[in-house]
């Protein structure tokens, strides 16, 4: 039996624990799959969207079965325009899934506003929370309007009754200001979710900190196809600046329920603005460890990330121990720390290669004066191939990948990946989700993808390499 570790934030009406418990479950093998993608123009529209597609399939495969009666599907994600996977989400609805999706603040998009109205429409206000809609909904399971002679129904002027029975249509989109609204919504107590079960939540800066963005990325599923308790943790937003404008990475996490209920349980926490307390929060399950931020007050002493890379020993069973970096947003005070640990365990003997896409112009400047003296390798991976001051292309991954010493073992092969930068912000009061994985298979694909980015990006400093 596999022992599965879970520290939960509680909050009622919830029935999680503020301590750490234990679970057990039958070991359903220890693996999982690295999916990613390769940004225009280096890649075919097939690789762009390589990572939007596996989400939109796993969608398009959440139905109800016999066995599975009541299948949901949980998505956080900063940006979800993509109309492709807007009416994925709206036809699972419609056949049954509960669908509920938390996004950040940008939703005056068509996409973005076509789902909150498909899945809000229906949605009810419980003021006094007793557990009985104020009203009821003025339509139907996932944007059906009602049929005639329900309360609440909207009928188009000159129409008759008989025609709002046969209308299969949508209601009419929502305005920004409606959608607004709206998605303000579904919180505390699941009557205000409407019959379908689903809704869209718009956090106010990060749901759980203060200021900040809600810029998790984590999807989840009950069952999809022949998988069960599906967890994808992503660096990827599902848009198409995703998929087309950076190297994006994503790790799928099969048939682990202890795992997969510790994100579900994140996911409400999200949805009600429960604000995060300062301890590290995280699911450990086998070769996973998940940890969601913000961590409210967090410094240099308590950052799990810093934890991590002090951990890093340079001798190891299989020589010097090797790391590589692939960094979207770098600066500030964080990311100086982190930085400081980087050139420390490269002076130590640790062969250190990193690659950059946005850092600040401070960081990027030490980095390349490390490189010049041959401390570290650095490539940047920034192109703007027009010339009109925007990178078109850029790593959007946020990884770090082992091959040596960590912690006791001396022949460890590790991943630490997920939404969160390397900035102060992301630590304290963002929403963000990391997962470090303990695998010499998923070391090996990112260690490849690192390679196809390191291959389009350009060695620095250029007065040294020549290029």
């Amino acid at each position: 039996m596999r022992r599965v570790s879970l520290l939960l934030v509680v909050i009622l009406p919830l029935t999680f624990l503020l301590v750490p418990a234990t679970a057990t479950a039958p070991n359903p093998g220890p693996g999982g799959r690295t999916v990613v993608n390769v940004p225009a123009p280096f890649g075919d529209k097939a690789a762009n969207y390589r990572i939007v597609k596996t989400v939109e399939r796993a969608i398009r495969n959440t139905r109800k079965t016999r066995r599975h009666r009541h299948p949901v599907i949980h998505i956080s994600t900063f940006l979800l325009d993509r109309k492709t996977a807007v009416d994925e989400l709206i036809d699972a609805c419609r056949r049954g899934v509960a669908v509920r999706v938390i996004i950040d603040e940008d939703i005056e998009s068509r996409p973005s506003r076509r789902l909150i109205t498909a899945l809000n429409a229906d949605n009810v206000r419980d003021r006094n929370r007793d557990g009985k809609a104020d009203r009821d909904p003025r339509a139907g399971r996932c944007n059906r309007p009602l049929q005639a002679g329900s309360r609440g129904l909207r009928v188009k002027p000159g129409a008759q009754p008989d025609d709002a029975e046969r209308d299969d249509t949508e209601l009419e989109l929502f305005t920004v200001r409606q959608s607004l609204r709206s998605v303000q919504a579904p919180r505390r107590d699941s009557v205000t979710w409407g019959k379908d079960g689903s809704y869209v939540k718009v956090c106010e800066g990060s749901c759980r900190g203060k200021g900040g963005n809600m810029h998790s990325k984590f999807y989840l599923f009950t069952k999809t196809k022949r998988s069960e308790h599906v967890v994808m943790v992503s660096s990827s937003n599902i848009n198409r600046g995703g998929a087309r404008l950076g190297w994006n990475d994503m790790y799928v996490v099969r048939n682990r329920p202890g795992f997969y209920r510790g994100f579900k349980a994140m996911h409400r926490l999200m949805t009600d603005d429960v604000r995060a307390g300062g301890d590290k929060v995280q699911v450990s399950d086998g070769p996973f460890v998940a940890r969601f931020f913000p961590m409210r007050n967090a410094s240099k002493r308590t950052d799990p990330t810093l934890h991590d890379l002090r951990k890093i020993r340079c001798r190891s069973g299989f020589g010097r121990t090797r790391i590589h970096i692939s960094m979207f947003y770098w600066k500030g005070k964080r990311g100086d720390y982190l930085l400081d640990r980087v050139e420390r365990l490269a002076r130590h003997g640790c062969q250190v290669r990193v690659i950059y896409g946005a850092p600040s112009r401070l960081l990027a400047r030490r980095m390349r004066d490390l490189a010049r003296d041959r401390v570290i390798r650095l490539w940047d991976s920034r192109w703007d191939f027009n010339d009109d001051g925007w990178n078109e292309v850029r790593t959007h991954a946020k990884y770090v990948l082992v091959k040596g010493t960590v912690g006791r073992d001396r022949r460890a092969y590790r991943v630490w990946t997920g939404s969160q930068n390397w900035v102060t912000g992301s630590l304290t009061r963002s929403d963000e989700t990391t997962l470090n994985i303990s695998l010499r298979s998923a070391y090996r694909d990112y260690l490849a993808n690192w390679g196809e980015i390191r291959r389009h990006a350009r060695r620095l400093p250029y007065d040294v390499y020549g290029r």
